[in-house]
């Protein structure tokens, strides 16, 4: 029941359940991480153990393949020595024993030479340097005749005793060349010899004559195999290429055990199971020689890095208990600011707005929600002392709205009454001025932000016209406005301004040739205003500072607020490809392109 009442108290916070998700995750990553390291240093472990195999069936094939080199070395001298296999070797193999005794002798006696030639001193001069032969055999193809040149009496009688338990057939153990009439040679199995035979044939007829066949102790190749144990577990075995069993390391253990019986001669790598057991098998297979090498590995000897995988796993278990209790440490301080936070709220809404959140002098989220708590309980108190200041002050505000919305008004009434008195007192241009001017103001009380091109123009048009009736015969205004653009839709006060600032900056007063063109064209989906002038221009540096200025976006210089406001006004309700653009010439005049959309809906809003 305890267990149970901490657990639900647990997963009601918010860190807690955090804490058991973060657990979890940590554990299961982990031991997934063991999981796989475990199973990739096993792999790494079986390769090293199959590379060591393999190099140390290398080298046995490579030991074995000298000592037939050495053979090949030997048959070469022999056919190249045509007095001795055309003479007594040849002889030697096509006669007895005592025959060939008697040949040996009459060559012997008529040679003026002291030192024969012959099997003997051919045996001697290339077998006798080399310690791993026991003994040489020479056996005839058409005869039981065999010559046995033995180096090493111990051995070689060892491995005949196994081989023939009764010797009453031996002849006997000489100095040289020993016959020997038995058919010991059935017997295949040479565990105590590697032997390697070399046919002799007639050089002349190319017909065989017999067997050369050297007998290699086997001590030469198991110290080879005990130097590379450190490295390599496991036993070596060898077989020919029909499957007759020649050699172990076991041992000498002449038994093959079952997983190796019938393998295929190839080079191969395989796991087998035998009597509840893994194993691992590496063969190398010799074509050359027709020997196939054999590594016999046991599981169990390979993986000896148990202990290895012992600590992992303490590794890991020690590693995850770390990680969580520092994460539950770290978790439970930000768990003790957030109840903090939380029994503010609660205070709050409870009606105790004098509460606040203790200062953390950590900098994190949890101090920015804490001064930003504390900030609005600050500015709520200080909107609940200043709300009736407030209400007075907006009733005031209204009252001044009210006011500036009849101020106008009475001034367009003020201008008219003096128009009609004008015209009665007979001043025509001065009722003409207040006419426009009086047009100008009523434009100007409009509310509308989105007006026609048609009102806009006209707009400009009583602007001008103020100003052609102070500078009388002293502008020409050209206007090309299309019918179809005049119903166009464009922000309201944008022309007056750019007309404005040509007479203001660019009209000459002592010419009567001042030229300004308003022109109005409809380019694809756009609406293209060109307002042209032949005045004063702009001298190149001011003209560059005013176009990076509205690239920027920033306030242009004093004298342009115009351009900077109309630009800004029309970037912000159509987008930044529109705009204007403002090119000039200082002595010869001023362009101004005005680029907006045409009468787009989902673009121009009419309020």
């Amino acid at each position: 029941m305890f267990l149970s009442n901490l657990m639900k108290k647990l997963t009601n916070k918010v860190f807690s359940k955090i804490l058991i998700t973060y657990s979890a995750t940590i554990l299961l990553t982990m031991f997934v991480l063991l999981l796989v390291l475990s199973r990739y240093y096993t792999e790494v472990i079986i390769q090293k153990e199959m590379d060591a195999s393999t190099r140390t069936l290398e080298r046995v094939e490579y030991y074995l393949q000298r000592k037939d080199e050495h053979i090949k070395n030997v048959m070469q001298e022999l056919y190249l020595t045509r007095d001795l296999i055309f003479n007594d070797i040849a002889f030697a193999l096509q006669s007895d024993y005592d025959t060939y005794l008697s040949y040996r002798l009459d060559m012997y006696s008529e040679n003026s030479s002291f030192v024969p030639n012959n099997l003997n001193t051919f045996f001697q001069a290339y077998f006798s340097q080399d310690s791993d032969i026991n003994a040489v055999s020479l056996k005839s193809t058409s005869s039981d005749t065999e010559y046995v040149y033995i180096y090493n009496h111990y051995k070689w009688n060892k491995y005949m005793d196994k081989k023939m338990p009764e010797k009453e057939n031996l002849t006997g153990h000489l100095d040289d060349l020993q016959l020997q009439q038995v058919k010991w040679e059935q017997e295949k199995s040479t565990f105590n010899n590697i032997q390697i035979s070399r046919a002799i044939n007639d050089p002349t007829t190319l017909k065989k004559l017999g067997d050369l066949t050297v007998f290699y102790d086997i001590a030469g190749m198991q110290d080879l195999i005990r130097l590379r144990k450190s490295q390599f577990k496991g036993t070596v075995h060898i077989f020919q290429r029909d499957g007759n069993y020649l050699y172990s390391s076991d041992n000498g253990n002449s038994t093959v055990p079952e997983p190796l019986k019938n393998l295929a001669f190839e080079t191969n790598f395989k796991k087998v199971k035998w009597n509840g057991k893994n194993y691992y098998i590496n063969t190398v297979a010799d074509d050359y020689m027709g020997y196939l090498y054999v590594g016999f590995i046991p599981e169990n000897d390979i993986k000896k890095a148990t202990i290895v995988h012992k600590y992992m796993f303490l590794s890991t278990v020690l590693l995850s208990c770390i990680a969580i209790a520092v994460t539950y440490f770290a978790m439970r301080s930000y768990s003790r600011r957030i109840n903090k936070i939380e029994t503010a709220i609660h205070e709050v809404q409870g009606g105790n707005l004098q509460i606040r959140i203790p200062d953390s002098r950590e900098k994190d989220e949890l101090t920015t929600i804490s001064e930003s708590f504390n900030d609005m309980l600050d500015d709520l108190n200080m909107y609940i002392k200043d709300v009736y200041v407030l209400n007075i002050r907006q009733r005031e505000a209204e009252m001044k709205a009210l006011q500036s919305q009849i101020q106008p008004h009475f001034l367009y009434n003020t201008l008219e009454a003096i128009r009609m008195k004008s015209i009665a007192d007979g001043s025509k241009p001065t009722s003409n001025m207040i006419y426009s001017l009086g047009q100008l103001f009523r434009y100007s009380l409009s509310s509308k932000e989105i007006v026609q091109i048609s009102d806009e123009i006209q707009h400009v048009k009583e602007y001008i016209g103020l100003n052609q009736i102070r500078y009388p015969n002293r502008l020409n205004v050209t206007y090309e406005i299309p019918e179809t653009c005049l119903d166009g839709k464009i922000l309201k006060f944008t022309l007056q301004p750019l007309v404005e600032n040509y007479l203001i900056h660019g009209f000459q007063k002592e010419t009567n040739h001042n030229e300004l063109l308003i022109k109005v064209q409809r380019i694809h989906q756009d609406i293209e205003i060109v307002i042209e002038d032949n005045g004063n221009g702009i001298p190149l540096d001011k003209l560059l500072a005013i176009q990076t200025k509205l690239v920027e976006g920033a306030t242009t210089s004093e004298g342009s607020i115009g351009l900077s406001n109309v630009h800004q006004r029309i970037q912000l309700k159509y987008g930044q490809e529109y705009g204007i653009q403002i090119n000039s010439i200082e002595g010869e005049g001023t362009r101004v392109d005005v680029r907006i959309p045409a009468a787009r809906r989902e673009q121009i809003q009419h309020v």
